[in-house]
């Protein structure tokens, strides 16, 4: 009921459409009726048996395969041609589609190549650029063109990317729930020209990167990045990008992020006090008290106190 109030009073406020307005209650109303349907899994261990993720920057379910569980892509690319048994989330990517999702399909700030297929459940498709035959949907469509709208992100898209956790990098194929290593430092250096390559966790008071490191989750005090990292979500006080460095990953949550000009991130949600950005973020929805600098920010929301950007 929250949802739909919030929803009447955009309306009342003329910040979206009566149509809009329309097409978002009903959507509120399907995702209600699924949630009532949803069975969660008690332990880790049977979460471990019955679902994996996809992790990786392209991921293709061929002609004929069968995938049992959701896929979750963030910033990525996925090719569907066979069957996904459950349900399908893709943000701020590329989809190419011919196949058949069991579930919903929930594509955001994506471009999209229809090639027609099936969809069992809902499409709820939200800012994104379609080219191709629209597949067979049975659970019904919404469609929403402008990503953008002022507080529509977090009343409508939110939940999609909720609990979503993406770990980018140069993986490809499966990637269980299972609770990684962690290997401990405390400075972890990564010199020019060197390549720090792990699937452990990696937690340390500073990490200094001016090669390039792959590792999962990465939790640390400061992270300054030179070089290029891929990793899985990263949790720090600081984060430092310069110079010509690169930062693919997960979800971040931080106190600061530094971005200087040639620098750039590509991650899924963000979470941060200040951001002082020069270079380049792309990202699901960020979410700060403070955004300033002259960079350029691709996200699918945006929620701060003060937006200095540019200006």
């Amino acid at each position: 009921m929250d949802e739909i109030k919030k929803v009447l009073e955009a309306l009342q406020n003329g910040e979206i459409t009566a149509e809009e307005a329309e097409i978002l209650i009903q959507a509120i109303k399907e995702k209600e009726k699924n949630e009532e349907k949803i069975k969660f899994v008690e332990t880790e261990e049977e979460k471990i048996e019955e679902q994996e993720a996809i992790i990786g920057e392209k991921t293709i379910i061929d002609e004929g395969e069968v995938y049992e569980g959701d896929i979750n892509i963030v910033n990525g690319e996925v090719i569907i041609r066979g069957t996904v048994k459950g349900d399908c989330s893709v943000v701020m990517g590329k989809l190419t589609f011919s196949g058949e999702v069991m579930g919903d399909m929930n594509v955001v700030g994506t471009k999209v190549k229809w090639e027609g297929g099936i969809i069992h459940g809902s499409l709820n498709i939200v800012g994104s650029k379609e080219s191709g035959d629209l597949p067979k949907v049975r659970g019904g469509l919404t469609r929403v063109n402008n990503l953008f709208m002022r507080g529509l992100f977090g009343l409508f898209l939110k939940p999609f990317l909720s609990g979503i956790e993406v770990k980018n990098g140069n993986f490809k194929g499966k990637w269980n729930f299972k609770k990684n290593k962690a290997q401990i430092f405390e400075t972890l250096i990564v010199k020019e020209g060197e390549t720090f390559e792990t699937n452990d966790d990696i937690k340390a008071e500073e990490v200094i990167v001016k090669g390039k490191l792959i590792c999962s989750n990465l939790k640390t005090e400061k992270l300054t990045i030179y070089g290029e990292t891929s990793c899985g979500n990263v949790s720090t006080e600081e984060l430092v990008i310069s110079d010509n460095g690169v930062l693919k990953c997960g979800n971040i949550s931080t106190e600061n992020i530094i971005v200087d000009e040639n620098a750039s991130i590509k991650c899924g949600n963000i979470s941060a006090e200040d951001i002082y950005l020069n270079g380049t973020i792309s990202a699901g929805f960020v979410s700060c008290e403070v955004i300033r600098g002259k960079g350029k920010l691709n996200a699918g929301g945006l929620s701060c106190e003060e937006n200095e950007l540019n200006r």
